[in-house]
């Protein structure tokens, strides 16, 4: 069995509490931490993934009398994130993705915080700029690269994109319980085929995760090719393909950098 390996200590607690989950659910931890997911993600999307996070919660988490439910466990252990995000300023989730959940399978090894913070200190500005810009992480895992540009210029747009689902996920709760607005995509970057689309930033419903329908988002390629435009340059919304992935908030490409 891989050996458990954390950088921060709160990770080990949050990962016992995941336990305590599975040992109330029967399932397995790494299927508690992925559920842990979608119902913190739909937590943070202001009632509008009700019946994402229902369909989640009856695969087991009510059964049993209040408070002893495993979902009152994903909520002590949503609280436990929020404060050990907030002491730490640390990617938690990351740090008990890849020690406790796959272990680096498929080469799932995160970019350690110093050398994002080094990478972003040697590419972004050190002082806050007023000239919008976008930046794009197209294999974004957790969202520690963006969370590195957050630290110089947190108004930014910053745009995850990634083929894992979780990691999706994991980034979209990082940038929205990190006040910070941008995209979290589940898609292949290199294929271009896109699955689900996260925009993140406060909106209407009262939520920091919006669902935003493939289609009507600025990462599908079907959408950006017409009959006019064979080759597929230039989407219906006018934003060339380098634009979907670093643009300005004037739509126009900025193009700052891929880490």
């Amino acid at each position: 069995m891989a050996k458990e390996f954390f950088t921060l200590p709160e990770s080990k607690t949050l990962v016992e509490l995941f336990d305590q989950t599975a040992r109330q659910t029967g399932h397995a931890r790494g299927r508690v931490f992925t559920d842990f997911l979608t119902v913190s993600k739909c937590a943070l999307a202001g009632q509008t993934m009700e019946a994402e996070y229902h369909a989640t919660i009856e695969q087991g988490y009510t059964d049993g009398p209040q408070g002893k439910r495993g979902i009152d466990t994903l909520a002590q252990g949503f609280a436990m994130l929020v404060n050990a995000m907030e002491e730490t300023k640390a990617d938690v989730l990351g740090d008990i993705f890849q020690g406790a959940i796959t272990y680096g399978e498929n080469g799932q090894f995160f970019t350690p915080d110093s050398v994002c913070d080094l990478m972003a200190s040697m590419t972004v500005p050190a002082e806050r700029t007023d000239e919008p810009k976008s930046v794009c992480d197209p294999a974004c895992g957790s969202g520690r690269q963006l969370l590195a540009v957050a630290k110089h210029q947190p108004h930014w747009e910053l745009v995850g994109q990634d083929i894992d689902h979780r990691a999706v996920m994991m980034t979209a709760i990082n940038l929205g319980l990190n006040g910070l607005r941008g995209w979290a995509v589940h898609q292949n970057t290199l294929t271009l085929e896109v699955h689900r689309v996260y925009k993140i930033g406060f909106n209407l419903a009262g939520g920091v995760i919006a669902d935003v329908p493939v289609e009507k988002s600025p990462f599908d390629v079907n959408a950006m090719t017409s009959a006019n435009d064979p080759i597929g340059q230039t989407s219906t919304s006018g934003l060339t393909i380098s634009d979907t992935t670093s643009r300005g908030h004037d739509g126009t490409a900025s193009q700052l950098g891929l880490f």
